[in-house]
């Protein structure tokens, strides 16, 4: 089977009917399970967790209404999952865990977007990546998504090279740091998503590399499947090519969860 593990549905208003066109046009394209996973600052609840400016200006989401919405449509028995992205913030772990924890949640996604104060993955910010040292910006991404898994916080960690987002790439050989990152996901228990959103981005491809994903499956790190949707039209697209990498990379299953508890399915 496929599922989809990454859908955000903040453009609209939470409601069944915006929910329903997400899962219609993902049955269509065969995902069978679909797991919602709303950025935590748009909460008003979790303001705390990533303040900044440009989180500020996004935050005014009721996390409840959000739950209950979820909830509902398990209810009537939509086959959705109840999830979260919350950024990794160095040093805000605990109240990471704390809010995570508040909530019935059945998936949380760990994502690194932001470097210190640098937002490297939004638009607004592009002029600050070409006066970069690539190398460096990959050392301190990479590093970032380390701790992250070390942290134990997320079930999931989220487009694992985000960093390549508008095709910047490392001068220098990171085998070693690709290699030592992987097996601190190894350790954690975590898995990590195959994610088409980067086919839609200006780098034009899936998260993560091939290689990187190949040394996922030789250290045993489970996968889920994500296209990161924030319209209907974005979920499970692309799926057919996300499919083949992952049997090209030696996988067989994918990583459900339910009440935070892993469970493998059968890729469909």
């Amino acid at each position: 089977m496929l599922i989809d593990y990454h859908l955000h549905i903040e453009r609209g208003p939470y409601t069944l009917e915006w929910l329903k066109e997400f899962v219609e046009q993902g049955k269509s394209r065969g995902v069978a399970e679909f797991g919602f996973s709303e950025h935590c600052y748009r909460f008003t609840q979790a303001r705390h967790l990533l303040d900044n400016p440009w989180a500020t200006k996004r935050c005014s989401a009721d996390v409840e209404e959000y739950i209950a919405l979820i909830l509902s449509a398990k209810a009537k028995g939509l086959p959705v999952k109840l999830g979260l992205e919350a950024d990794y913030i160095p040093g805000k772990e605990e109240e990471i865990r704390y809010f995570i924890n508040s909530y019935p949640l059945d998936f949380v996604i760990g994502s690194v977007h932001w470097l210190d104060d640098w937002g490297f993955d939004l638009e607004e910010t592009l002029p600050r990546w070409k006066k970069a040292d690539t190398d460096e910006v990959y050392r301190q991404y990479f590093s970032f998504v380390q701790q992250a898994a070390k942290s134990k916080l997320f079930d999931i960690l989220g487009h694992l090279d985000l960093v390549k987002i508008f095709g910047y790439r490392p001068t220098g050989d990171m085998t070693t740091l690709y290699e030592q990152t992987v097996k601190v996901i190894a350790e954690s228990g975590c898995a990590i998503e195959v994610s088409t959103a980067g086919l839609r981005k200006k780098v034009g491809e899936i998260y993560p590399l091939p290689s990187i994903l190949k040394l996922c499956r030789e250290n045993n790190v489970p996968i889920t499947l994500s296209s990161d949707a924030h319209k209907p039209d974005e979920v499970a697209e692309n799926f057919e090519l996300a499919v083949k990498l992952i049997r090209d990379s030696g996988y067989q299953s994918l990583m459900s969860f339910t009440a935070r508890k892993p469970s493998a399915l059968q890729i469909g």
